[in-house]
């Protein structure tokens, strides 16, 4: 085991499942160690089950952002504010990787308006809708996403076409970089055990396995199959044999607020690799 001191460069929060996030300077955890604010909506298809951008890329281009009590989409032209509760009761289906089947999930539609917007957007008949608390912690979902910028620039150069928004494209909540008097080398994450963060503490839970989401171009909501050959072959170099990984997951023990900028000890377990 050895320690590394690291730094904050950027948090991020995804308030709607699969559309884009946005960056804030800080982010709170709640009593469970989860992130305040992080994907508590999401988006339905017209089977009535939740989907994401790997189905829809265009999803890349709804801004999701959270502010005075509510919640704003921003896609080309459109803006729509919506209150952060209220809304029909419907019931959903959730895909359950563990029983390879769906589950019946509580949410809340969040009316015709999103829906409008989602289809001048995506020009598919999808639907806004806000998750129940159960839902948001489902077994084998994650609390936070890390990954360094050390691996975001890994990624780029290994990519045989220019890579742009490697970050949104990764989609984590918190990205590390080198603290002014140290170096932090490309993975480091794949070895963290621990972050402490002031009196704060991060604990690992697993690696980050990667679908085909970092694929798709926030800025044309293109998939571009050279960036998931990278990510393969980078993940095969550090990993031989097991899923495509990037990036690591990690939950907080109890409430406290992350900043930008904050330093950030590690615990690194040099087995692991």
């Amino acid at each position: 085991m050895s320690d590394l001191t690291a730094c904050i460069s950027a948090l991020w929060r995804y308030p709607v499942k699969s559309c884009a996030g946005e960056a804030v300077d800080t982010l709170a955890l709640d009593a469970e160690g989860w992130p305040v604010g992080d994907r508590g909506w999401g988006i339905v298809n017209g089977d009535g089950e939740l989907t994401w951008m790997g189905a829809f890329p265009r999803l890349a281009w709804v801004h999701a952002s959270l502010a005075d009590g509510g919640l704003t989409l921003r896609a080309d032209a459109h803006t729509l504010t919506l209150p952060v509760d209220g809304g029909d009761a419907v019931t959903v289906n959730a895909w359950n990787d563990g029983i390879k089947g769906f589950d019946a999930i509580q949410a809340w539609d969040a009316g015709d308006a999103a829906a409008a917007l989602l289809r001048a957007t995506t020009g598919e008949p999808l639907r806004l809708v806000r998750l129940s608390h159960d839902t948001q912690r489902r077994p084998l979902l994650n609390a936070l996403h890390l990954v360094s910028d050390a691996s975001l620039q890994a990624w780029r150069d290994a990519t045989t076409q220019p890579l742009a928004y490697a970050a949104q494209r990764a989609r984590p909540n918190i990205v590390l970089t080198a603290a002014a008097d140290g170096d932090l080398p490309p993975f480091i994450e794949d070895l963290m055990t621990q972050a402490r963060i002031g009196a704060l503490t991060l604990d690992r839970t697993s690696v980050c396995v990667r679908c085909v989401m970092p694929t798709v171009d926030p800025a044309t909501a293109e998939p571009q199959p050279p960036a998931m050959d990278a990510l393969v072959r980078l993940s095969a170099e550090r990993a031989p044999g097991a899923p495509v990984q990037f990036g690591i997951y990690a939950r907080g023990r109890g409430a406290g607020t992350l900043r930008v900028g904050d330093r950030v000890a590690l615990s690194l377990d040099f087995s692991a690799g």
